[in-house]
C-alpha cells in the first residue's frame, strides 16, 4: 500500500487549495452565504459548547483549503459529532454529513428533528449488509459532499478505541482522490459517555491530523487509518499527562509597578522576547501566549471571560470602597485562570502583568492612613498564600478585618512568583502618563493614592527578599522602555532563574530547572540589539526605602547555595 501524507519518507502533504482528484461526479460549488442551520451552529451551538466543555482545537488549519473530505474520528459519545462541527469552516457546514444510525434516532420524534436540522446526516440502520450501509455515503461523494465517519461502528468503551471496519477502507479505494482527515477526541467519553444522558461540563480536544490519500487494499487502507488516529490519541495522551504533571514546575515572573509605571508594556514585551526560546504565556488584563515571538491563539477560558467582566466594572468604580470588592473578585480569578493556563497549556513560563497574592497585600496600605510594618504584611501574605496559619485572635485579622472573610471562604491559597521585577516610578510621573492617555482615571490614581500603594509595593518586596528568599529587581522605570527591558533581561539571568549559557537542567520530572531545584526560564535569554551596560540609578531614593538603588543588584549567591533560596508555596 502506498500513502500520501505530509510524512518524512519523500511523501507529501496534499496542496492546499488543490482540487482533490477525480471525483465520480462534479465537485458542488463551495456556499460562502450562511444559512439558516449555519447561523444555528455559530451562534448557538458552538458558543454553548465553547462554554460548556471549552473544546480545545489543535490542526484546525490542516482542513484549511479543502472544499470536500471524508473526517474520520474515534467514536465514544453522542457529543462527537457536535465536536467534530466545531472545526468545520463556515461555507462547509451545510455540506459536512455525518453518518448517523437511523434506528437509534428514530426512537425519538424530537431528537431526530434536530439531528436532520443540524446535521443533514448520512442514515444508515445498523445490521444491514455493509454494502447497503455505504451507499448513501457513496451518493453524498459522487456529489462532491463531505462526510463525517466514526470506522469504529459504535460507541465504543469509555475510553478505548475498537478496531476499525473495513468500509472507510473501501471508500477510500472508490474515491482514491477524496482526502481523508484523521482526527481524535478526548473527553468526549467523560462529558458524555454511553452509559449517560446527562452531559458533564469536562474539557475536551479535537487534534486534526494532515489530510490523507491512500492506494492499496481496503484493509490496509483501514489498518493505516486506524495507526494514524491512534497515533493522535498517543499524542494527545502524552500531553495530558504533561499537563497533569508540570503546573507546579512551570515557574512565573510577576512583573509589578503602580499604574502608569509601564508594567504592563514591559510584560508583554518580555513574554515576547522569552518566547523566542519557549512557550509563554502572559496573564494581564487578557491573557495572551506567545511563541517564536509571535502572539498565538489559545481556547479562552470561561473564568478569564468572567474575569475581564469583573476588571472592567472594577476600572469604573466611582469610590475605593465600591473599588475593593470587584478588583478582589478580579485577583482571585486572576490566580485561578494562571494556574488553569499552566494546567491545560503547559508554557514553559508564565509572565505575570501584576500577582494577585502581592497586589492584594500591597493594596492593603492603599486602605490605611499609616503604613502597616513588614512583619504585619509578611503575616497577611503568609496567610494568603497557605505558608501560614493563624488564629482569630492574631493581630493581622484585627488590622486585615478582610483576611478572616477570606479564610472562611472556600478559596484556594494564592500563588508566588519563582521571581520579582518591580518598575518603579514616582507617582507624578505616573499620573502625567495615564493623563496623556487621554482616558478616565480611575478611583485609586491621584498622586496621593499611587503613592500609598508604591509604599505597598516596596513593603511587599523586602519581605520577598528578606523573609521568603524570592529574588527580587528594582527597575527604573523612568528610562526608556527599551532601557528597562534589557535592564529586566540581565536581572532574569542574574537572579538565577535562567544559566547564562541557556542549558537547562532536568528535575525528577524531566523539566528544565535552574540551580537548587527552582524552575528555570525557557532557554537563552535573547539580547535585543544595542544592548549597552545599564547606567548608574539617578532616581533619588526617599528614607526607609527598599535597600538597593535602583538598577542595581545583590551580589550572587555563592556557590552551592540555590538563587533565591527555597521554593515559595504553591
Amino acid at each position: 500500500m502506498e500513502e500520501e501524507s505530509a510524512s518524512p519518507k519523500g511523501s507529501r502533504d496534499l496542496p492546499r487549495g488543490a482540487d482533490s482528484g477525480p471525483h465520480v461526479g462534479s465537485p458542488i460549488p463551495p456556499h460562502r452565504t450562511l444559512t439558516l442551520q449555519a447561523l444555528v451552529h455559530f451562534f448557538l451551538v458552538r458558543p454553548l459548547l465553547k462554554l460548556l466543555f471549552g473544546v480545545g482545537v489543535e490542526g484546525k488549519e490542516n482542513l484549511a483549503g479543502l472544499e470536500q473530505f471524508i473526517l474520520v474520528a474515534n467514536h465514544n459519545s453522542h457529543l462527537d459529532t457536535l465536536f467534530l462541527f466545531q472545526i468545520l469552516p463556515p461555507h462547509l457546514v451545510t455540506t459536512t454529513h455525518p453518518v448517523a444510525a437511523l434506528d437509534y434516532f428514530s426512537k425519538n420524534r424530537v431528537l431526530f428533528a434536530v439531528a436532520r436540522f443540524l446535521f443533514r446526516p448520512v442514515w444508515i440502520t445498523r445490521g444491514d449488509r455493509e454494502g447497503d450501509s455505504l451507499e448513501g455515503m457513496r451518493e453524498r461523494l459522487r456529489a462532491g459532499r463531505s462526510i463525517i465517519l466514526f470506522p469504529e461502528g459504535t460507541r465504543g468503551e469509555p475510553g478505548e478505541m475498537a478496531r476499525f471496519r473495513k468500509g472507510i477502507g473501501r471508500l477510500a479505494v472508490e474515491f482514491p482522490g477524496v482526502p481523508i482527515v484523521p482526527a481524535y477526541l478526548a473527553g468526549a467519553e467523560k462529558a458524555l459517555p454511553k452509559s449517560s444522558s446527562v452531559p458533564l461540563p469536562v474539557w475536551t480536544r479535537v487534534v486534526v491530523g494532515l489530510p490523507q490519500r491512500f492506494r492499496g487494499t481496503a484493509g490496509e487502507i483501514t489498518a493505516a487509518l486506524e495507526g494514524l488516529v491512534r497515533e493522535l490519541e498517543a499524542l494527545e495522551t502524552g500531553r495530558r499527562h504533561r499537563r497533569l504533571r508540570r503546573p507546579s514546575s512551570i515557574p512565573t515572573v510577576a512583573v509589578l509597578g503602580i499604574d502608569g509605571s509601564g508594567k504592563s508594556t514591559l510584560s508583554r514585551e518580555l513574554a515576547r522576547l522569552l518566547s523566542t526560546s519557549g512557550r509563554v504565556c502572559l496573564v494581564s488584563d487578557v491573557v495572551e501566549f506567545f511563541e517564536g515571538g509571535e502572539p498565538s491563539r489559545v481556547q479562552p477560558l470561561v473564568t478569564e471571560a468572567l474575569r475581564q467582566v469583573i476588571g472592567r466594572r472594577a476600572k469604573t468604580a466611582r469610590s475605593l470602597k465600591s473599588y475593593k470588592i470587584p478588583k478582589l473578585a478580579e485577583l482571585l480569578l486572576r490566580d485561578h485562570v494562571l494556574e488553569e493556563m499552566k494546567r491545560w497549556y503547559a508554557p514553559d513560563l508564565v509572565v505575570s502583568d501584576g500577582c494577585p497574592l502581592l497586589n492584594m497585600t500591597a493594596w492593603a496600605r492603599l486602605y490605611r492612613d499609616e503604613e502597616p510594618d513588614d512583619g504585619l504584611l509578611a503575616s497577611a501574605m503568609g496567610i494568603l498564600s497557605g505558608r501560614e496559619k493563624g488564629s482569630r485572635g492574631d493581630r493581622v485579622f484585627k488590622e486585615f478585618p478582610e483576611l478572616m472573610a477570606l479564610e472562611r471562604l472556600p478559596i484556594p491559597h494564592l500563588h508566588c512568583p519563582e521571581a520579582v521585577l518591580f518598575l518603579d516610578v514616582d507617582p507624578a510621573v505616573s499620573v502625567e502618563r495615564i493623563g496623556a492617555r487621554g482616558e478616565t482615571m480611575q478611583v485609586h490614581e491621584t498622586r496621593e493614592k499611587l503613592a500609598r500603594l508604591r509604599d505597598g509595593y516596596r513593603s511587599v518586596c523586602r519581605v520577598l527578599e528578606r523573609d521568603w528568599r524570592i529574588p527580587v529587581r528594582t527597575l527604573d522605570g523612568h528610562r526608556p522602555m527599551d532601557e528597562v527591558t534589557r535592564a529586566a533581561l540581565r536581572a532574569f539571568r542574574e537572579m538565577g532563574v535562567v544559566e547564562k549559557s541557556g542549558q537547562r537542567k532536568p528535575n525528577d520530572d524531566g523539566v528544565g530547572t535552574a540551580g537548587g531545584g527552582r524552575p528555570s526560564l525557557p532557554g537563552a535569554i535573547p539580547e535585543p540589539p544595542g544592548t549597552m551596560p545599564e547606567p548608574p540609578g539617578t532616581m533619588p531614593e526617599p528614607p526607609g526605602t527598599m535597600p538597593e538603588p535602583p538598577g542595581t543588584t545583590p551580589e550572587p549567591p555563592p556557590d552551592g547555595e540555590p538563587a533565591g533560596g527555597r521554593k515559595p508555596h504553591a
